[in-house]
């Protein structure tokens, strides 16, 4: 009886896996693993597209170096948590292609609260009602990282990060997304990579 094939398969610059036959049919059909991502099996000579791989049915030979230290979800692993969830959103501040779960969403929502509020107590108590400059340094300081996590929390239901500029329709476009932000996460690998922990 032969052993069950393990895939590994490059996303984003780092090897995942090994994976079984099945969830890699699975990472396939979800656009994670394309023609054009690096795939690789036990006894290939090196790393190849997953289309000339198809194309060429190259035998099987050696193993190539692979780290095994690579998490599967960049989050941290408290990320879902209230103070994970602010140094996850500051770590991953330009994090665009990845996921974001429902928990980590809402709990970076609730520290851009707290830092918005802070800021006007901060600007209020200082005299400077006018030109606020702590609170419109607090906003700067939030709006990447604010996009960054709306946007991987949109791929974590399977939608486009796009969608994130229906914001600009006023309020129909603040209903969408509200929609969309409360949606449960998909369970399974999509196109933006693995589910999130928790």
């Amino acid at each position: 009886m032969t052993e069950p094939t393990e895939w590994y398969y490059a996303f984003e610059g780092t090897s995942k896996g090994p994976v079984s036959q099945v969830q890699f049919d699975e990472l396939i059909d979800a656009g994670v693993v394309r023609e054009n991502t690096l795939v690789w099996q036990e006894g290939m000579d090196d790393w190849l597209p997953l289309g000339r791989l198809r194309s060429a049915n190259t035998p099987p030979a050696r193993a190539p170096y692979l780290p095994d230290d690579i998490p599967e979800d960049p989050a941290r692993a408290d990320a879902n948590s209230f103070t994970g969830a602010l140094k996850d959103g500051f770590a991953r501040f330009v994090d665009f292609r990845t996921r974001s779960s429902r928990p980590q969403f809402w709990w970076w929502c609730v520290w851009s609260i707290i830092i918005s509020v802070g800021a006007a107590i901060l600007d209020g108590s200082l005299g400077m009602f006018d030109s606020q400059p702590i609170g419109s340094l607090s906003s700067l300081v939030m709006l990447l990282p604010s996009l960054a996590v709306g946007v991987r929390r949109l791929h974590d239901i399977g939608r486009t990060g796009w969608w994130v500029l229906i914001a600009l329709v006023p309020l129909i476009g603040f209903f969408v997304l509200l929609f969309f932000f409360v949606q449960k996460s998909e369970d399974s690998a999509n196109r933006w990579g693995p589910a999130p922990r928790g």
